[in-house]
């Protein structure tokens, strides 16, 4: 198995988020001394969108599929596909993609604008209670933002329906695949752990937002509207990072600046430092 994200892929781009609603727990005052210490920018928290792609020599692994080219949030989306090619990856090769979760800048890149399915000869795995909150038909009669999302969510893994896994969080998907619970987010959100002559990285999806807030404070909330249970994510967040230190694993996050991977060092009073790598190749 080849351990390490293949090289050259610059993501489905980014998202500029704004701060209402994010952390809603948090202390002005705190979030002011990081943005200060961290030259962050003051009026708004730009994520960049990391799908990966996994080479472990019999299989091309996408681990959740961007945001696609239809979505229409503040930032510049749906990139993937070129991306892809610019790194000599054709989306006819992937042969599985593992979804952390169902949400938009997630799942949507997983079709064409024309409802085609992006990568048409892999197979769709996802949690079956990350299935069941998104492809719930009841939350098509919301008046929220869960109406809009799920009718998406159902578009979007249409072209999947008879290639799909279903799996139960902590399921050993292939060899040196595994997975492990991170839900809060969402009620079914999924790590996906990869493994190879003893080295490990972790996938995380939504599990964290933010390369500088979350680890210097897993306590704080996501959002109130977007988390399906905001202390179950905070707390996926401690338990996230206690297992990365501890089992020494590589960690990536999906809205952490490009490329997303790095280590998470602990700082020994209950909060972390995330260590990014540089956009180098690894040898």
């Amino acid at each position: 198995m080849v351990p390490f994200p293949t090289g050259g892929i610059r993501g489905d781009g980014y998202i500029h988020h704004s701060y209402e609603g994010f952390y809603p727990d948090a202390d002005p005052a705190e979030i002011a001394r990081l943005k200060s210490v961290h030259r962050l920018p003051i009026d708004h928290i730009p994520m960049d969108i990391n799908p990966v792609v996994m080479n472990t020599g019999d299989r091309l692994f996408l681990i959740d599929a961007g945001a696609g080219r239809t979505l229409t949030w503040r930032g510049d989306m749906g990139r993937l596909i070129d991306n892809l090619g610019a790194a000599g990856t054709d989306p006819k090769d992937i042969d599985a993609v593992l979804m952390t979760h169902l949400h938009p800048d997630h799942a949507f890149g997983l079709i064409h604008p024309d409802g085609s399915a992006t990568f048409p000869n892999a197979k769709l795995f996802c949690t079956d209670r990350e299935w069941a909150e998104w492809t719930d038909p009841e939350n098509l009669n919301r008046n929220d933002f869960r109406s809009e999302w799920t009718g998406g969510a159902h578009e979007a893994v249409a072209p999947y329906r008879d290639r799909l896994r279903l799996f139960s969080v902590g399921e050993t998907l292939f060899p040196g695949v595994s997975t492990f619970s991170v839900a809060g987010h969402t009620a079914g959100m999924c790590a996906y752990i990869f493994e190879s002559e003893g080295q490990k990285i972790v996938f995380t999806g939504d599990v964290c937002h933010h390369q500088v807030y979350d680890p210097a404070h897993p306590e704080w909330y996501f959002h109130m509207d977007y988390d399906t249970n905001p202390q179950q994510a905070a707390d996926a967040k401690t338990a996230i990072f206690a297992k990365v230190v501890t089992e020494g694993i590589r960690y990536h996050g999906y809205h952490f600046p490009f490329p997303g991977i790095g280590d998470v060092v602990p700082l020994g009073d209950g909060t972390y430092h995330f260590h990014p790598e540089a956009v180098a190749p690894r040898h």
